[in-house]
C-alpha cells in the first residue's frame, strides 16, 4: 500500500517555533527567525523608553506566534517572488 508524503505547513511550523522561543522569554531570537525566514517582523523594534514598550512587546509576540499571521505573510512572500504559488505547505 502506498502513502502519501504529509504536507508540511510551513504557517504551523514556524508560528510554534516562535511560540516555544517566546516561552523562553526570547523575543529577540523569535524576531530573528522570523527575519531568517525571509518574513519581515511585525513589528519594527520596541524602545524600551517608550510608554508603550510592553504593549508593543506583547502585539510583537502575539503576532509572531500567531499562525494566521504567518500564513498570511507566507503568501505574500510567495506572490512577491513570482512563483505564482502560495507558499506556506509542501510536500515531503
Amino acid at each position: 500500500m502506498e502513502k502519501d508524503s504529509p504536507a508540511i505547513d510551513l504557517a504551523l511550523v514556524h508560528s510554534t517555533k516562535c511560540q516555544q522561543l517566546l516561552e523562553e522569554e526570547e523575543l529577540n531570537e523569535a524576531i530573528r527567525y522570523c527575519i531568517a525566514q525571509g518574513i519581515e517582523p511585525p513589528l519594527p523594534p520596541c524602545d524600551k523608553r517608550a510608554p508603550d514598550y510592553a504593549h508593543c512587546v506583547e502585539a510583537a509576540k502575539a503576532s509572531l506566534s500567531d499562525y494566521g499571521w504567518w500564513k498570511k505573510r507566507l503568501k505574500l512572500q510567495g506572490a512577491r517572488t513570482g512563483s505564482g504559488r502560495v507558499m506556506g505547505q509542501y510536500h515531503s
